[in-house]
């Protein structure tokens, strides 16, 4: 540190399960900005970019500011991973952006918005770390399919539809870091819900035992909107209804729908992973459920690092 200066300095961490993860970022595939205001008024981090430096593992930007002694402080960030359908108001701060989710079915396509909560500090005299804590703005849905006491059963196909995919959004209460609430978003929904999200998987999909780990068939991320009572997932599958473990093979080919709205939750919100699981046995017993987001993941490395 030089004549007591000191670089105001940044560390970002995400709960990253979603389209938007640690590696995207480390390589560039997303994008991380931050903001950051003076005495309530001078903006000193104009929705800077921030990038990883491979060599020393720090994130970084071109726009350095030191902290001042007397002065108040107010940061946040935001991340997303493309800009392919999704517009950020360039006067907001990344507080208002409008998004057109894919029409098919695309989980790489899907767009990932993230909004920090508001890092506040009253005296630049504490020259801390900034801590961007980055929030799911969009609604994770997963759909897993496990398998009962059978012999065995295939996946053939899913779809997932009648959802909406356009909309605009807007933070209307920005929590603050450590405060236990989280970011509020005014939603406005436009288009139509009549989108079909397809899973057809051109080789064989084994429909694994329920005891034992498998991996989320869809991975869906929607904007937050209540469903309505047209929304529907239809699985298809084959089962081995062969009478005992000697017998030939014997798929018989099944198809079961459901309508969403009939299951919790009806409301997906930002920031909820939303689990389906659809248990093949006699028949497809389906749950849904608002689970944890699994896994936390940390941007490595502190943004802009300090002046020695």
């Amino acid at each position: 540190m030089v004549g007591g200066t000191k670089e105001i300095t940044f560390n970002a961490e995400h709960v990253f399960r979603g389209a938007l993860n640690q590696t995207d970022i480390d390589n560039g595939v997303g994008s991380v900005y931050v903001c950051g205001v003076q005495n309530n008024s001078t903006k000193i981090f104009n929705n800077v970019a921030i990038t990883r430096d491979a060599a020393t593992g720090k994130w970084f930007s071109s726009t350095k500011r030191n902290w001042v002694e007397g002065s108040n402080y107010s940061f946040h960030g935001y991340a997303y991973n493309t800009l392919n359908g999704l517009t950020i108001d360039s006067g907001k701060d990344g507080l208002e952006i409008a998004v057109q989710q894919p029409t098919t079915y695309n989980e790489e396509a899907m767009i990932d918005y993230l909004l920090s909560y508001s890092f506040k500090v009253a005296d630049g005299a504490m020259k801390p770390i900034v801590q961007l804590y980055l929030e799911h703005a969009m609604s994770l849905v997963e759909i897993y399919v496990v398998r009962g006491n059978m012999f065995d059963a295939r996946l053939t196909k899913m779809t997932f539809e009648n959802i909406y995919t356009q909309g605009s959004m807007k933070c209307t209460s920005q929590a603050i870091a450590n405060s236990g609430n989280r970011n509020v978003w005014e939603v406005s929904l436009s288009g139509s819900n009549d989108v079909v999200y397809t899973f057809e998987p051109t080789a064989t999909v084994v429909i694994g035992d329920e005891r034992e780990n498998t991996e989320a068939r869809m991975a869906i991320m929607c904007l937050p909107q209540q469903l309505t009572a047209n929304a529907k997932l239809t699985i298809e599958y084959e089962v081995n209804e062969k009478v005992s473990a000697e017998s030939p093979d014997n798929f018989v080919t099944h198809k079961e729908e459901f309508q969403l709205y009939n299951y919790q939750p009806v409301n997906y919100q930002s920031g909820h992973r939303i689990v389906y699981t659809a248990t093949v046995d006699s028949g497809v017993n389906l749950e849904g459920v608002v689970a944890e987001w699994k896994d936390v993941d940390y941007i490595e490395g502190t943004v802009l690092p300090e002046i020695k």
